[in-house]
């Protein structure tokens, strides 16, 4: 017996004129309605079950586990700090750490700090920082939306480490700045935060073009403008 030959499924399907195979006119016209459901949905979904916006205030937020600012866990490398050709007398013992590439970025980065036209306190708060062999590094924080934090009991400051790719190493200055002066203040009070938000906000201001569009610029001068930003704080857990 001879078998009989598969049936082409496609052999009743429409084509066109050139004899390519179109969808059938059913099909095409469900896809049509059916877009228009699917883009609501989703939008939908997005409003409904997107992530809530962090307020301004908590982006940088209270201490914990002994750092200026609580950042989940968090994972350094394990070279050792090495000591930064200092470009002016305010970084002389400045040490940093990292890969090749990291020394390079924060060592750019850094040399700003002695053309940045610091307030003599910060100055002052930056050169004690350095003679006590202050360490400057990246690292991978589990809350990857806050810019850096600094510890309260060594001399250390731990920068996000989406920083190590910044278009501008000038944008880690009013990182360093900020918390050089959350260190010395009493950290976790909304007073001390205020006093590192506004020598932040200072050191974009006079950088200007040079840290562009830095978000945590951007943060600094939204703290600021709150119509009450102690109570800002302490709504998000400084004291």
């Amino acid at each position: 017996m001879t078998r009989r030959a598969p049936r082409d499924p496609w052999r009743d399907a429409p084509v066109s004129e050139l004899q390519d195979q179109v969808l059938p006119r059913w099909f095409v016209l469900t896809a049509v309605v059916m877009l228009p459901a699917a883009l609501v949905a989703a939008i939908g979904a997005l409003v409904v079950f997107g992530p809530e916006e962090v307020p301004v205030a908590a982006r940088r937020p209270a201490p914990a586990a002994g750092y200026t600012h609580a950042v989940g866990d968090l994972r350094t490398g394990d070279s050792q700090p090495v000591a930064v050709e200092a470009p002016c007398a305010e970084l002389g013992g400045l040490r940093i750490a990292g890969t090749q590439q990291d020394r390079a970025v924060l060592t750019e980065g850094l040399g700003a700090l002695c053309d940045a036209g610091l307030d003599p306190r910060t100055t002052a708060l930056l050169r004690v920082f350095a003679a006590e062999g202050g360490t400057v590094r990246f690292a991978q924080f589990s809350d990857t939306g806050v810019d850096s934090t600094a510890s309260i009991e060594e001399p250390l400051i731990l920068l996000n480490n989406r920083y190590a790719v910044t278009l501008d190493p000038a944008e880690i200055v009013p990182l360093v700045v900020h918390d050089l002066t959350s260190r010395s203040a009493a950290p976790g009070t909304a007073e001390g935060e205020l006093a590192a938000r506004r020598a932040e906000a200072a050191a974009c201001s006079v950088l200007g073009d040079e840290v562009g569009s830095s978000r945590s610029c951007a943060d600094a001068e939204a703290v600021l403008a709150l119509d009450d930003p102690r109570a800002a704080l302490l709504d998000v857990g400084y004291h």
